[in-house]
């Protein structure tokens, strides 16, 4: 089904001079929030929502020839180590992610807008970038198995459940190494320490 697309957001897009600025938004990354970037070198404002400044890009988003839009691979700059905090606490897997195209001069429409709508199929992370690889729902839970995160240094596992094993007095767990072995039970450490410094796999 073709997208409907605002008429400002068709005069604008027909002006040569405009650049497009592409907002990026992962939903309930944490379970609770909602992580808002903006591919820009200031913090975007748009439909009431604050966008942070960060170095975000993705591949262009085509349509095959059924009008579906195909996998899209989306990087950001790692040197802050800020996303990877989150992917070594949070799995990313499955995640809605929601990249908006709108206009510098136009963000004060909140209908001038086009947007496409994925879900993190898989990522990995090195010391300069995290690569997002998104497609469908469809596809992403079409997977017989989910993925498993390999991470060196947070425990993959639920605090008490079967995989942790743990059935001591301890109420919470942070999912570090030092934590897994003040309460006993480091034999059943969900991370694999062995993996490089700064990466993580998504198999």
């Amino acid at each position: 089904m073709p997208r409907a697309v605002d008429s400002t957001f068709k005069t604008e897009k027909a002006k040569q001079e405009n650049q497009p600025i592409f907002l990026y938004t992962v939903e309930d990354y944490d379970g609770s929030s909602d992580l808002h970037l903006a591919g820009y070198d200031t913090d975007i404002v748009f439909d009431s929502v604050t966008y942070q400044k960060f170095p975000i890009a993705h591949e262009f988003v085509g349509e095959n020839n059924q009008g579906q839009i195909d996998q899209v691979k989306v990087r950001l700059a790692n040197v802050s180590r800020l996303i990877q905090s989150y992917l070594e606490q949070y799995d990313f897997r499955g995640k809605k992610v929601i990249i908006k195209m709108v206009w510098a001069n136009q963000l004060s429409d909140p209908d001038a807008y086009i947007d496409d709508i994925f879900y993190i199929d898989n990522y990995v992370a090195d010391q300069n970038n995290v690569e997002f690889t998104l497609t469908g729902k469809f596809d992403v839970l079409g997977l017989d198995l989910p993925a498993r995160r390999y991470t060196r240094n947070y425990c993959a596992w639920k605090f008490k459940s079967n995989e942790c094993g743990y059935t001591g007095g301890e109420t919470e767990c942070n999912k570090t190494q030092q934590r897994c072995k003040q309460i006993g039970n480091y034999p059943r450490f969900g991370a694999f320490p062995s993996v490089p410094t700064g990466r993580i796999y998504i198999m």
